[in-house]
């Protein structure tokens, strides 16, 4: 009979916990987007902010965090310029953002906004560290190094850096150990909220969306299978896209560009 209420018991209490966690879990979800902006400050009274992105899932109604909700984050942090995730040097080349569509996006609304923006992201593909969607220390650290250095070209300014949640607490402990000190915000769910105009993407979109699809469908793998230091195995990473399947799969978020609709479900085969 003991044993029969411990187990009872056990049972109520692991029940409880349970549900507990549910329960929080579910407030982190319904308050995600809070999570994802952080503010620093220099010694010098430069203020820097920090949002953490989704890329390809703020197209997805799920995660609670839509492109609209992003552009109006940038709108009310109004930011004196806008450091994005994407290679500088391919930008100078080929004149692509290579960054994720979220930074495609936030690039084209400084655009349309007159808001500088400098990129600072950094990877490459050789035989020893590359992997497909992922990050390292090494691939942060230039990163900062990158940030650091864009900062010097705008004393006293407020900057709004933009990168994929993956790097938003790297990226924050770094400047805290470079001697910037966190802020509160005071209300962050505050920053989502639109100002009362109706949505509509930047009107460059589609245009450097395309540059950018071009870009990883061709011109980048072409580059990787001509570099003779380059392995099979890391080129087979990167094939041409010889059948246009890249291409097309890329070319229809511009149904969603055009018609102003924010969620994947909309896009027709």
């Amino acid at each position: 009979m003991k044993k029969h209420l411990i187990l009872k018991r056990i049972f109520i209490c692991i029940a409880a916990l349970l549900g507990i966690l549910f329960i929080l879990a579910a407030l982190i979800y319904i308050n995600l987007k809070n999570f994802t902006v952080k503010r620093l400050q220099s010694k010098d009274g430069q203020e820097v902010y920090l949002m953490g992105t989704f890329h390809k899932d703020h197209f997805e109604s799920l995660a609670n965090y839509s492109i609209e909700e992003m552009l109006n984050a940038i709108e009310n942090i109004n930011p004196d310029a806008v450091f994005i995730e994407a290679r500088e040097e391919n930008y100078e080349r080929y004149g692509v953002v290579d960054g994720p569509v979220d930074m495609c996006i936030s690039y084209c609304y400084c655009q349309d906004n007159g808001i500088p923006v400098e990129m600072v992201d950094y990877w490459k593909v050789d035989n020893e560290n590359y992997k497909t969607n992922t990050t390292t220390d090494d691939r942060d650290d230039h990163i900062h190094q990158n940030i650091m250095e864009k900062l010097k070209l705008y004393n006293n300014q407020k900057i709004l850096i933009i990168c994929g949640f993956g790097h938003l607490y790297p990226q924050a402990n770094r400047l805290s150990s470079a001697g910037f000190k966190k802020e509160k915000i005071p209300d962050v769910s505050k920053l989502f909220k639109n100002n009362g105009k109706d949505f509509a993407y930047p009107s460059m979109l589609c245009d450097v969306w395309e540059k950018r699809t071009l870009f990883y469908a061709d011109t980048y793998p072409e580059s990787i299978q001509a570099d003779e230091t380059i392995n099979d195995e890391v080129k087979s990473q990167w094939p041409v896209d010889e059948n246009h399947w890249f291409y097309n799969s890329q070319m229809k978020y511009c149904n969603l560009f055009k018609s102003n609709l924010l969620y994947n479900s909309n896009l027709s085969n």
